[in-house]
């Protein structure tokens, strides 16, 4: 029976513990590509990175930043300055050890810190952007931390989250269990749109890119499987099959219209 959240002390120890825990990290990693851990990796973060228009010297806050992948893309690439927060201790320790690998002029320009982004403050107008990666789907009141957003970017600044949703229909047992044992709160992608409209953001673009979530999926898992004798040596064949079947089951939720993937960009 898989632990829920509320089965423990703080959220920060579910994740470190039960989602994040080191090996699941580093399992993800597996998949995504080394530093990355959200949905399509370096293909992903480069194609969204690119509507993004980056200016050297920019200022980023990138939130969830996990391992770092996004974070070390965009400094080396667009020679801009980055803050990933994230609040698995996990995570942040794992994207500290991939710095201390990277380059001296991109460790120069990124600095982590384990971060509550429902807690934590930031001076007004302080950065140009703000880049989200799956994993605002933990926080329950949206309204308050969109408003944040907008108060910390600088006027013309620029957000961009992708983030799991939940379809229009009606949602099976089977999913309402997923969502709650997972502690995600989700919103379909029209109501994620509305609600940075409502807060103040401009020129809204929510995008449901659910399709192209299940080609990445597929994709991540053809190659995956292909290394199964190699991971199995490295892991286990238990964390191959838990990974399999993680994979199989998202793509079931997505094609069965329960859960959704959406892609939201928005201006101050």
């Amino acid at each position: 029976m898989p632990h829920s959240a509320q089965d423990y002390e703080t959220f920060q120890s579910f994740l470190d513990q039960n989602q994040y825990t080191r090996n699941g990290i580093l399992r993800y990693e597996r998949i995504f590509g080394k530093t990355y851990v959200s949905t399509g990796g370096a293909e992903t973060t480069q194609e969204f990175c690119q509507k993004l228009d980056l200016q050297p010297g920019q200022k980023v806050l990138d939130v969830g930043c996990g391992t770092g992948g996004s974070a070390f893309y965009m400094a080396r690439n667009y020679d801009v300055e980055v803050r990933g927060i994230d609040l698995s201790t996990n995570m942040i320790t794992l994207a500290l050890e991939n710095q201390a690998d990277c380059e001296l002029e991109v460790r120069k320009k990124v600095c982590f810190e384990i971060t509550d982004i429902t807690t934590c403050t930031y001076e007004e107008n302080s950065f140009d952007v703000i880049y989200s990666r799956d994993t605002l789907l933990h926080i329950g009141d949206k309204e308050v931390l969109f408003a944040n957003f907008l108060k910390w970017l600088k006027p013309g600044g620029k957000l961009m989250i992708s983030d799991y949703c939940r379809g229009d229909q009606e949602h099976s047992e089977k999913f309402l269990r997923y969502v709650a044992q997972r502690g995600y709160h989700l919103l379909a992608v029209k109501d994620y749109g509305a609600l940075l409209s409502k807060v103040g953001f401009q020129s809204v673009d929510a995008q449901d890119l659910t399709g192209f979530f299940v080609d990445i999926l597929q994709k991540e898992m053809k190659s995956f499987k292909a290394q199964k004798d190699d991971f199995v040596k490295e892991f286990s064949a238990e964390d191959f099959d838990a990974i399999v079947g993680g994979w199989s089951a998202k793509v079931e939720r997505c094609t069965e219209g329960d859960q959704a993937w959406g892609l939201f960009i928005a201006h101050k």
